[in-house]
């Protein structure tokens, strides 16, 4: 993962290399020098971000904390996406688009999206997150995940642990389930 500090990052806005009003993605960054190789994504680290004078939309691989909190105190707004290798040497040659949009779920949208899909020009769609680590970090809200939508409120981010279940609520359910217990239906009685 290749790391890019917001410092360096402003440093290349005023010299006008890249274009704080468009969305910043890993395409921009690498076709303007920002960062020369790139393994299988950019990081994006809080270092100088007093620097950051502007609000600024970044799609970005990995972010920092601290980078988040920078980006959105100047009024901007950040998003991880998950990339390959492969995923963006196609993006770099056009073959691909960088969409922040996970591919919907279930048969009812397979028509639409094989309409869409065979409408643009662009071979490859990004693939989405396979590994647990790696869907567990984009689907949580505090790293600004792209998959963060999936979840329902009171749900965990990890696909591992589970969400404690309010005490209060057990008891509830507890209580409940007594009640039905008692209740004892008369026709089944003798006397």
């Amino acid at each position: 993962m290749s790391k890019l500090n917001l410092d360096k990052l402003q440093q290349w806005i005023d010299a006008g290399r890249i274009d704080p009003t468009k969305q910043i993605t890993v395409k921009e960054i690498i076709e303007s020098g920002l960062i020369g190789t790139v393994k299988d994504g950019i990081k994006l680290l809080g270092r100088g971000k007093q620097d950051l004078r502007q609000p600024i939309d970044i799609m970005i691989s990995r972010a920092s904390a601290s980078a988040i909190d920078a980006v959105e105190a100047n009024g901007g707004k950040i998003l991880t996406r998950f990339y390959t290798k492969q995923s963006i040497k196609r993006i770099l040659r056009g073959e691909s688009e960088n969409s922040d949009k996970p591919l919907p779920v279930g048969k009812e949208y397979v028509a639409s999206v094989l309409a869409q899909a065979r409408t643009k020009t662009f071979k490859y769609r990004l693939p989405d997150p396979t590994s647990r680590e790696d869907i567990e970090y984009y689907r949580d809200p505090a790293h600004r995940g792209y998959l963060s939508h999936l979840l329902k409120e009171g749900e965990s981010p990890s696909l591992y642990f589970k969400v404690p279940i309010p005490r209060k609520r057990v008891e509830n359910a507890v209580r409940e389930a007594r009640k039905q217990e008692k209740k004892v239906d008369r026709e089944d009685l003798l006397w």
